[in-house]
């Protein structure tokens, strides 16, 4: 059985999942749109400043970030199908016999959600080109916004699953991934508790780390946080498979 050819045509036939996609696309759109008027009627005051701010910081970050949050919604759906619908439909077993790793079901199924990451480039380089065309971009900074964003992408994936794997209906699942998600991109934003300078509980939150990016930082910390984080989220996700398979 081809899981991921499976989970494509099952996911990606759904039409609320298009339609997410068509209303994530029009928010992005009329977000930039109105950044890019909104730029254009400040420039004659950004002439008496100093430091004015740059294309890129105006107006590429803040769409990225926005970008970033409305991609915990589409995530949140898509990785709460995962597992959760082939436990309410009684099909997870048909995907866990006779394997003696249950990494390689963990993979197949994320490999069918990284589709996802073909919305998000496209969406990106449309950005870019049309920022592009208005004046200089730090294209430093497009890369690894770009680059964050991808690895915030398959993190979220592998979180998701590891979520949905420990639920019995989809509603359900996705529900616990949007509380989760929220929770841990809104303890990225709290300006409290700061110790030597830095709060240490933003570190837990992939805002932080996806703003480091963002701002042109290579910070090894952020690139442990999603690709380690989203390792141990695969490897876990594993575990749980085991331990449903014994169970069944």
């Amino acid at each position: 059985m081809n899981i991921t050819s499976k989970d494509i045509k099952t996911l990606w036939r759904s039409p609320v999942i298009w339609l997410l996609l068509a209303i994530i696309s029009f928010i992005l759109a009329w977000l930039l749109w109105q950044m890019i008027d909104r730029y254009n009627s400040m420039q004659l005051s950004f002439q008496s400043l100093p430091n004015p701010p740059t294309i890129t910081t105006a107006l590429w970050l803040p769409f990225v970030m926005t970008f970033a949050q409305l991609l915990l919604l589409l995530v949140a759906m898509t990785a709460g199908y995962s597992f959760a619908m082939e436990r309410s439909q009684r099909t997870l077993w048909y995907l866990l016999i006779n394997r003696d790793s249950f990494m390689s079901v963990v993979v197949a199924k994320l490999k069918a959600q990284l589709w996802l990451l073909v919305f998000v480039m496209l969406h990106l380089l449309l950005a870019a080109w049309l920022l592009a065309a208005g004046g200089a971009l730090d294209w430093w900074q497009v890369a690894f916004g770009a680059v964050g964003l991808v690895m915030l992408v398959f993190w979220l994936i592998a979180l998701g699953q590891l979520l949905s794997s420990y639920c019995r209906s989809s509603g359900v699942a996705i529900l616990i991934n949007l509380v989760v998600f929220g929770l841990l991109w809104m303890l990225g934003s709290d300006p409290g508790s700061q110790g030597y300078g830095l709060n240490w509980l933003l570190l837990l939150s992939p805002l932080t780390h996806l703003k480091w990016l963002c701002e042109g930082q290579v910070a090894i910390a952020s690139m442990l946080y999603f690709l380690a984080g989203a390792a141990v989220f695969m490897w876990l996700t594993a575990k749980q498979l085991g331990r449903l398979r014994r169970l069944l």
